[in-house]
């Protein structure tokens, strides 16, 4: 139906791992650029800092603990902790959002949970293997999935089209079991 290459995330991003800010750091250089760590909660922001080390569209994910393996799409001015691991897209045939939902699924499966706390290593994500279709296919599977997680996490937009939605299936439903044959005809 598709046609399909197999590749490694090491042969189609650069990957990078965050660094050390501390608690007292974030308090002590108050800012607007966001650091993330490895929680999940309020997005990954730990705090928000006066400096930031990337500025662009990238996918982190959480290499170490509990969430291990939870992956998000960062835009913009940004920090990341030493418990994030980085991804910058450097191949021109890849769709970041793409690639971000596919990891989304299957980053969890490399998941080591040796020695008592989970952890997903920049090594082991290069060696995850990506399945990359064409990328008007790649760019079609990203908009599908950005229409449904905008329904199912944004209750501004997701919830008024559900009940628009819900609206249009009661009238139909409506006219259907309301209308009837005339006798005889």
């Amino acid at each position: 139906m598709f046609g399909y290459v197999i590749v490694p995330v090491s042969d189609i991003c650069n990957i990078a791992r965050g660094k050390v800010i501390s608690k007292d750091t974030i308090r002590d250089n108050e800012g607007i650029y966001p650091v993330y760590s490895s929680q999940t909660e309020n997005g990954g922001v730990l705090g928000k800092i006066n400096t930031f080390m990337y500025d662009g569209e990238y996918i982190t994910w959480t290499t170490d603990g509990a969430n291990a393996g939870t992956v998000f799409i960062r835009n913009g001015k940004f920090n990341i902790t030493n418990v994030c691991g980085l991804l910058d897209v450097k191949d021109e045939s890849v769709n970041i959002k793409y690639l971000y939902y596919y990891l989304s699924l299957e980053a969890k499966k490399y998941v080591s949970a040796g020695m008592g706390n989970a952890k997903l290593m920049s090594n082991v994500v290069g060696k995850i293997m990506v399945h990359l279709p064409a990328m008007e296919r790649q760019k079609e599977v990203a908009t599908i999935l950005d229409r449904f997680d905008t329904l199912c996490n944004d209750l501004t937009k997701g919830l008024p089209a559900e009940i628009e939605a819900r609206q249009k299936q009661y009238e139909y439903y409506r006219d259907k079991l309301l209308t009837f044959k005339e006798l005889g005809a």
